[in-house]
């Protein structure tokens, strides 16, 4: 049984066993590992630029607590049922609302940035060899190599993650802190009371913190579908996302003003420890990445409707994919097109939270697949995305998802409440 077990995660979109799930701080791990990576340390960078130190932290911090709330009602739904985001919408949306809205809109944007992280990676790769160790590595070559790496973590599974980020994750906190007291040591504290003219409200702060984790925040359940228990999903959030998720935007601010560098790993080759740098790029670009490559495999195999236990293969496309498109710099040009889709992902969770928590009283019972498209889930995100894209507010669009939800299906009930026995037969 426990040679079974080592195996390669297969199945994609079934039920997880319960001898299969997993105690909250192993999880935790993972969540943790979502977390660090170059975006978050770049926010951190854009609120001290745009506002004084304390709000932009305050406001920072607040961004993450929406997360955690917002991840711990999704991912409970997850764990309740075991299974992952895309088909948690089958009911939302419909088999194809679920198929070719939520998961060809959850597929582009994990690709997207698996290759556009992957490729900040190989770059940094490639010049550390060349400056440092005198060797010359073709850009696209280090982009395939690391590329390849994290693709092989997320081919094996939610365990392989596991294992990655119980090492990585106290490596990268050891790390972090060394480079931040060497850039004190280097750059001393003067440049904490520099004047900043502010040029983003509060809420404005509240909201950059939460959009850079959006897609991860709605797509809580590729994960907590692994937990025991509703509680060990609210222990893994908090104790994985908030305090990872707060470190690292308080470092970013922190070193955007005493270095003027966000960027850890280039603060570490500043003050003359390359190899750490490197190493910090590479792990928190690695813990990420591996996640982005392993939700898109689970969003493809529902889009094609592959056989369930192909998932490996599927994740190796999906990685391969994003790779090349980074390698050659093709993504680049969308990445703009990537941080819109925020806008029509946040209003997906609010109502799948609408449709679960309160027309399905919350229980896993009330959960019904539907046949075609649920019309009502459909229209009730159309109209939350362009509510948020008018307001330019990304996370608007959950709390709108959900109350329009909840208004149409006063009249319209929706097929996922027992009509869909109807439409079946």
């Amino acid at each position: 049984m426990e040679k079974e077990k080592s195996k390669a995660e297969v199945n994609a979109l079934t039920p997880v066993p319960t001898d299969e799930r997993k105690g909250w701080i192993a999880m935790a791990f993972v969540q943790a590992g979502i977390c660090v990576c170059v975006p978050s340390f770049l926010e951190g960078a854009i609120l001290a630029e745009a506002m004084p130190v304390w709000p932009a932290i305050i406001s920072g911090t607040l961004g993450y607590v929406i997360v955690v709330v917002v991840m711990s009602i999704l991912g409970m739904m997850g764990c309740d049922l075991g299974v992952p985001s895309c088909t948690l919408t089958r009911a939302t949306f419909g088999d194809k609302g679920g198929r070719y809205i939520v998961s060809v809109l959850f597929a582009i944007n994990l690709i997207g940035w698996f290759g556009i992280q992957n490729g900040l990676c190989g770059e940094a790769f490639t010049n550390f060899m060349s400056e440092y160790v005198g060797i010359s590595i073709p850009l696209v070559a280090s982009n395939v190599l690391w590329g390849l790496i994290m693709l092989l973590t997320a081919v094996y599974g939610v365990s392989a993650l596991e294992k990655l980020d119980y090492v990585s994750i106290p490596l990268l906190m050891i790390i972090m802190t060394m480079g931040t007291v060497m850039a004190i040591k280097v750059n001393g504290l003067t440049g904490m009371g520099s004047e900043v003219t502010q040029t983003m409200s509060f809420l404005g702060g509240v909201g950059l913190s939460f959009n850079f984790y959006a897609v991860g925040t709605i797509t809580a359940a590729d994960i907590t579908r692994f937990q025991r228990t509703r509680k060990d999903t609210i222990k893994s959030v908090v104790w994985g996302v908030f305090p990872m998720g707060v470190i690292t935007l308080v470092l970013g601010v922190l070193l955007t003003k005493i270095a003027g560098n966000y960027d850890i790993s280039m603060v570490l080759i500043d003050v003359g420890l390359p190899v750490a740098g490197v190493v910090a790029l590479i792990l928190a670009t690695w813990t990420t990445n591996s996640t982005n490559a392993y939700s898109s495999g689970l969003d493809i195999v529902m889009i094609f409707k592959i056989p369930d236990n192909r998932r490996r293969e599927v994740t190796v496309v999906a990685g391969l994919i994003g790779i090349v498109l980074g390698a050659f710099g093709i993504l680049d040009h969308v990445e703009g097109f990537l941080s819109f889709l925020s806008f029509l992902v946040c209003p997906i969770g609010g109502v799948m939270m609408a449709d679960y928590w309160i027309v399905g009283k919350g229980k896993a019972e009330n959960w019904h697949p539907v046949e075609g498209f649920n019309k009502i889930g459909v229209l009730s995100w159309a109209l939350a995305a362009v509510i948020a894209y008018l307001c330019k507010i990304e996370y608007l669009g959950i709390v709108v998802g959900l109350v329009i939800y909840l208004i149409l299906e006063r009249f319209v009930p929706s097929l996922s409440r027992g009509a869909e026995k109807k439409v079946e037969a």
